[in-house]
């Protein structure tokens, strides 16, 4: 009897299992989107975390600005900025780098915005999270601006986690309005106490020593007191400034559903949020970047800067290039490459709203409008990072108001691309303005940057999963 028993039992199995294959293969599956797996990769582990830990627990007692008191940032008091360092993952994706704490450089640092009831926010970067680890062991304190390196192969990650009086989070209830909602991202006009300020150029002055012929000659020096900007020159409103960020770096939007997702490094649009009429079940048909809703609580830049081949002050690289041979003469030669600027700036973080139903006005190009599955989407884009005002060139009034804004001290203290690809060499002004920034030679900056792990192993401590 038992042998019936356990044969019956077998067989009811097998007919489920079977059962559900068949739901697999033809397709028979029906998601839950309320309890989609796309949501069950949440935000990885970083060192906000401790932030928002100890943030989520302070009571704000004090007045503070309360420009939108009828919508999602009703009460706001905290902000917590988080910088991660990472590199492109392909299309709009980013993956945040392995960190590494002896590196020579931070890849994650921290700034808390708190709001009061003056015109600006306070900002106040957190020094422990800039300062490195040599230079901890030098008894230094970390600088009170955001240190960037620029270049192609770089992507630095910008998360936002707005807190209000009660420490409560705030970003999913923001991500609920996301229809009225936008964050601009550019280089401001005045710093972060509202007063103006030169935009710098930290390469300094460069001076080649020539012969009397014209030709380059090793010996030229460099002078590292950093210079007013002449890209920035006469430069005063907001708008003008924003006009020419994109030359200075370029922002890319990443918000998802909720807050604490992320996406998954292989898939563009993998839990990115989308633009009404489009719902998560539409992550199929969306043409990223088009179809998202661009909110700015998650997103990452580029400091991508173009050169500029005309700058008087930097003609020539100055520094003997000393691993370079001459395959002719054997001789050491001498860097060729123009150079990137290396701004120190304020970051404009500027929180706008507009009534429903006029955040995306920009119409979609005649391509995607004759796209089959064009019916299925969004005819319209959300505007770009630096231009609120963009639709109005489309014959459309978005009809942006500034809630608050804030600005962020940044310095691109080196640039990924000022290096020869062709060999590595300690004058590079890759290594020699890395050096200068922490107090190291440029040989040094050089060898303690060939220890910085880009992926950790086994994903290491879990940070390097960290994808945007």
């Amino acid at each position: 009897m038992n042998k019936i028993v356990k044969n019956i039992l077998l067989l009811s199995c097998l007919a489920v299992v079977f059962a559900s294959c068949d739901d697999f293969v033809f397709g028979n599956v029906h998601v839950d989107y309320n309890e989609n797996p796309l949501e069950s990769k949440g935000l990885a582990r970083s060192g906000a975390d401790r932030y928002v830990d100890s943030l989520s627990k302070i009571k704000v007692s004090e007045q503070v600005n309360n420009p939108d008191p009828d919508g999602a940032f009703n009460g706001w008091a905290t902000c917590l900025a988080m910088f991660k360092e990472g590199h492109s993952h392909g299309d709009g994706m980013m993956h945040g780098n392995f960190v590494y704490h002896n590196a020579p450089w931070k890849q994650e640092e921290f700034v808390i915005i708190r709001n009061n009831t003056a015109k600006w926010p306070t900002v106040e970067v957190q020094r422990q999270s800039t300062v490195t680890y040599l230079e901890q062991s030098d008894g230094k304190t970390g600088p009170d601006y955001i240190r960037i390196i620029g270049g192609k192969l770089k992507r630095w990650g910008l998360c936002l986690y707005f807190f209000n009086k009660e420490g409560k989070l705030m970003n999913d209830d923001i991500l609920d309005h996301s229809d009225e909602y936008q964050i601009f991202f550019t280089v401001s006009e005045v710093d972060d106490k509202g007063n103006p300020y030169e935009v710098m150029d930290c390469r300094g002055t460069w001076k080649p020593k020539k012969n009397k012929f014209g030709d380059w000659k090793k010996g030229g020096t460099i002078d590292t007191t950093p210079v007013p900007s002449p890209f920035f020159a006469n430069t005063t409103t907001w708008k003008e400034r924003a006009e020419r960020t994109p030359k200075i770096f370029e922002y890319t939007y990443r918000d998802t559903w909720i807050h604490n997702a992320m996406a998954d490094g292989a898939r563009e649009l993998f839990n990115q949020r989308l633009l009404p009429p489009l719902t998560r079940e539409d992550a199929d048909w969306a043409v990223a970047p088009y179809d998202q809703d661009r909110v700015g609580l998650k997103g990452h830049f580029n400091f991508d800067i173009e050169a500029d081949e005309n700058d008087a002050l930097h003609e020539e690289w100055p520094l003997e290039i000393t691993r370079r041979l001459d395959p002719a003469t054997g001789e050491t030669g001498h860097y060729t490459r123009p150079s990137y600027l290396l701004p120190k700036f304020y970051l404009s973080v500027r929180v706008m709203k507009c009534p429903k139903g006029k955040k995306a006005l920009i119409p979609k190009d005649e391509y995607l409008s004759r796209h089959s599955t064009y019916v299925f989407r969004s005819p319209y884009i959300c505007s770009e990072a630096y231009n609120p005002d963009e639709p109005k060139e489309y014959g459309a009034d978005s009809e942006w108001k500034e809630l608050f804004r804030f600005n962020i001290p940044i310095k691109v203290f080196c640039s990924s691309f000022d290096t020869d690809p062709t060999t590595i060499d300690p004058n590079d002004p890759l290594y020699f303005y890395l050096g200068h920034e922490i107090g190291l030679s440029p040989l040094d900056a050089l060898e303690a940057s060939q220890n910085v792990q880009t992926h950790g192993i086994g994903g290491g401590s879990g940070f390097g999963n960290w994808f945007l």
